[in-house]
């Protein structure tokens, strides 16, 4: 452990595990708590299925949602960026330009 890292044991899906961070411990319980629940979600869907089935299909759908919010955020900063761009327009074609 380096220094400024701190600890915290979590629980996902059963099993204890000892995370190590620079994160606070409650960030860490909420990250954990996030994963636990998403396992949970997939082991409701398909209660038959292995842990390690189990933990490769909440994965996809936790990369799954981290991708579409990626997609999401990037095309807002170009709608944002296409907005700040029509502003300067107008602010360029009012003011007077020696």
């Amino acid at each position: 452990m380096t220094t400024g890292d701190r600890g915290a044991e979590v629980e996902i899906f059963g099993e204890r595990y000892v995370l190590r961070s620079s994160d606070s411990p409650d960030y860490l319980n909420r990250v954990a708590d996030y994963v636990d629940r998403k396992f949970r979600e997939v082991a409701g869907e398909y209660p038959a299925l292995v842990p390690s089935k189990i933990a490769v299909l909440a994965s996809l759908n936790i990369a799954d949602e981290l991708f579409k919010q990626g997609e999401g955020f990037r095309r807002r900063e170009g709608e944002l960026l296409a907005r700040v761009d029509g502003i300067v327009e107008v602010l360029q074609r009012g003011a007077i330009v020696p």
